[in-house]
């Protein structure tokens, strides 16, 4: 039996870095973080807002928990974390535990996710062994990122590839605004993005299989119907009222890739 988990994390700036850096501890955070972004433009460093990984705080984080038996990926179980409760060293830590023994399925997380992970880590003292003693090998973590852009020759975002697909993509929410919805306390829309993210990763990731034929037809089709079928019942075990009904309107819209999915393409040819 393969075992898999499927993350993604949305992050602010580090108050206390930014602090840091500006050097001038009494001045406002917004203030501090508005310095810094204009300084680092008038440099010209960086590609527009984003800051170097060090900056980024993980203000939420979601998971899907999957497993192979024969021909057929079966979801498990999924999760939500919020800053919210705190608790930021304890996420860690489990996240950590999580990932033993499983193969992660991400969308750019070897660029993004996991080394904010391992950052955030160092900064609260978290140890990690497992994870670093395991190396990096190709079976502990499929970057769908890398693997449908060729290792980066020919980059694209999660949203084309979703759309590509016949999934929603990204709708209201991007990643550029988590900032302004963390200020406003917005803590639900953040979580039920982040978990959109984490469903249409894993569904790409079994439409990749499908592909490289590591998952035969009839196979996907029974993985894709796992998904369907046991995403509204977790949904409901595992979120909050509001994630929820964010999420109820993400479901429906992927109705269209649920139903292709279980037609055996040379059928749909026909």
């Amino acid at each position: 039996m393969r075992r898999f988990l499927t993350l993604d994390l949305e992050t602010v700036p580090d108050e206390g870095l930014v602090s840091a850096v500006d050097g001038e501890p009494g001045r406002p955070y917004g203030e501090q973080l508005s310095r810094l972004l204009a300084a680092r433009r008038a440099q010209g460093r960086g590609r527009g807002d984003f800051l170097p990984l060090p900056y980024h705080r993980p203000v939420a984080g979601c998971w899907l928990e999957a497993e192979e038996i024969g021909a057929q990926v079966r979801v498990t179980d999924l999760g939500r974390w919020s800053d919210e409760a705190g608790g930021e060293a304890a996420f860690l830590s489990r996240t950590w535990e999580r990932l033993e023994g499983r193969t992660l399925v991400t969308f750019h997380g070897a660029g993004f996710d996991l080394p904010v992970l391992e950052l955030r880590s160092l900064k609260l003292g978290v140890p990690a062994p497992s994870h670093f003693s395991a190396g990096r090998a190709g079976d502990r973590h499929v970057d769908l990122y890398d693997v449908l852009s060729k290792g980066g020759a020919a980059p694209a975002p999660l949203d084309l590839y979703a759309k590509l697909v016949g999934l929603p993509g990204k709708e209201e929410t991007a990643g550029k605004d988590v900032r302004g919805l963390y200020a406003v306390g917005a803590r639900d829309r953040i979580a039920a993005y982040c978990m959109t993210d984490v469903a249409q990763t894993w569904l790409l990731f079994l439409r990749w299989r499908l592909l490289e034929g590591t998952l035969t037809p009839a196979g996907y089709a029974a993985s894709v119907a796992s998904a369907r079928d046991r995403l509204p019942a977790l949904f409901a075990e595992r979120l909050r009222p509001g994630e929820r009904e964010l999420l109820d309107g993400f479901l429906a819209r992927c109705q269209p890739f649920f139903e292709e999915a279980a037609v055996p393409p040379l059928r749909r040819a026909l």
